[in-house]
């Protein structure tokens, strides 16, 4: 679907696309890496504004995330509902959002997910309790956070080494 869109098709008021992708389109690996669920479902306007390829409309997508604090996987949904893209048209006569939708799906998936944080279903996380809450979070003395004292020259700890004579030696010519 991303792949085929033919620009010089549109109407002047744009073209709404609208479905379901199931392939994997995140090949993400790794142990830690979210799980795509699938499928990722659009609704998408396409249209031309002189020089710019407008995309405007609704992305979905469903994951599975481990949690950062306990190692649980959780349902996490990825939803854009405010989609909003633009693109230099520089002569192209079709239009791939696949890479354009990927990155922005991928951009909005939590750094440090969190059970909780479950969008899908309400959850409590079995490490809840057992982490500092954010709010006691102390900072360090401003004195300990300064600027560190300039040392002399560091290497003077070279000359204070002992020599062993295994170092290069001069020859004579």
């Amino acid at each position: 679907m991303f792949h085929n869109i033919h620009l010089n098709e549109l109407p002047s008021g744009g073209k709404l696309f609208e479905g379901e992708f199931r392939n994997d389109l995140f090949d993400l690996s790794g142990e830690e890496a979210p799980h795509y669920i699938g499928p990722v479902k659009f609704s998408l306007n396409v249209s031309i504004d002189g020089p710019w390829i407008i995309v405007e409309g609704s992305v979905t997508a469903r994951f599975e995330l481990e949690c950062a604090r306990c190692g649980q996987w959780f349902p996490y949904s990825i939803d854009l509902d405010e989609y909003y893209s633009q693109e230099p048209r520089e002569g192209e006569s079709t239009l791939d959002l696949t890479a354009h939708i990927r990155e922005d799906i991928l951009l909005s998936l939590p750094g440090y997910p969190r059970c909780e944080e479950s969008n899908v279903e309400d959850r409590t996380c079995p490490a809840a309790g057992k982490f500092a809450k954010d709010a006691e979070f102390v900072p360090f003395p401003e004195e300990e956070t300064a600027e560190a004292p300039k040392r002399t020259d560091i290497w003077n700890v070279l000359d204070q080494l002992p020599s062993t004579g295994s170092g290069p030696t001069k020859s004579k010519s």
